[in-house]
């Protein structure tokens, strides 16, 4: 089901089927801020990730001695929300376990993502109250697809040319992202990366060998820029890792900008899910709370 939420700047559709924006109208420039969804490259548009980030080892994660399956990015994606709250400019989806999530992931949980709108964006707020008995063990990130750059309806631009941003690391200084194998798994191979001036170019070739993962302290926010370096959007959140990723064809016009706390796996791993690097753990009755914060900037010339 499609809820829209709207302010004097934007107008906000999102579908009630893994809780997810669809678009983020600009009314005051007359452009779209969100990827398409064209199924010809990727038919989302910010699929929310939970249980999981990403692939594991053998596509199965193992709690107390016992294997489960998991899919790509856990089934947070794939999953009817409640609108359990809404105004005009918020709303709030909520999740409950069901016997069909416990069978393949045994915790008793409600997950609540809350969007609400401000006057240059669009905050949200994600938390997890475990509801069973014992520790519950999670990973839940963004995996927002803007408009790279941000078009007119009917319109699409080229990502070739425009620029990345991160915030709150050495505007010159070398960075390293993480690189994985055809299964998605990491690998021990880093790749490169050498900012001018605090932001790096999309060529071609950068989402080649998929997604830019940067496992690092420091980053307070990552956006997308012009080629003059002008930032048009920007994703701010103190999630320990962050993906950078879009379609390996270079005609896609979107890159996800993705806050993540937990990672995929690496290679080869063979520990308990409690033990997988940047878990998330919530005590029974306790909840965990995080958030991020989408803000654009753009403005035409």
């Amino acid at each position: 089901m499609k809820y829209i939420l709207e302010n004097d700047r934007f107008r906000v559709v999102l579908e009630s089927m893994g809780a997810e924006i669809k678009s983020v109208w600009d009314k005051e420039q007359g452009l779209e801020h969100m990827w398409s969804g064209d199924p010809a490259y990727w038919g989302k548009t910010s699929p929310f990730l939970f249980p999981f980030i990403g692939k594991l080892e053998k596509e199965r994660f193992i709690h107390e001695g016992k294997m489960y399956p998991a899919d790509k990015h856990g089934f947070g994606q794939r999953v009817e929300y409640e609108a359990a709250e809404q105004t005009r400019e918020a709303i709030c989806f909520r999740f409950r376990d069901t016997e069909a999530t416990r069978a393949i992931y045994p915790f008793s949980f409600v997950l609540e993502i809350a969007y609400m709108l401000q006057e240059d964006g669009i905050r949200e707020e994600w938390r997890v109250k475990n509801t069973g008995e014992g520790a519950m063990y999670f990973s839940l990130g963004g995996h927002a697809a803007f408009a790279c750059p941000p078009a007119e309806e009917g319109k699409s631009g080229s990502r070739v040319g425009q620029r990345v941003k991160l915030h709150g690391v050495d505007p010159n200084g070398e960075l390293y992202s993480l690189r994985v194998n055809h299964k998605g798994l990491i690998t021990e191979e880093l790749l490169p990366i050498l900012p001018e001036n605090g932001s790096f170019a999309i060529t071609e070739e950068l989402f080649a060998g998929d997604a830019l993962i940067f496992d690092r302290e420091g980053i307070t926010a990552v956006g997308l820029c012009d080629p003059e370096g002008r930032e048009y959007v920007r994703v701010e959140c103190d999630a320990p890792v962050w993906g950078i990723w879009s379609h390996p064809d270079s005609g896609a016009g979107y890159v996800c900008l993705e806050p993540w706390y937990g990672i995929c796996d690496f290679a080869g791993y063979e520990g308990e899910l409690k033990e997988r690097p940047h878990i998330q753990t919530v005590m029974p009755g306790e909840t965990w709370t995080g958030g991020s914060r989408m803000c654009f900037e753009w403005k035409k010339d």
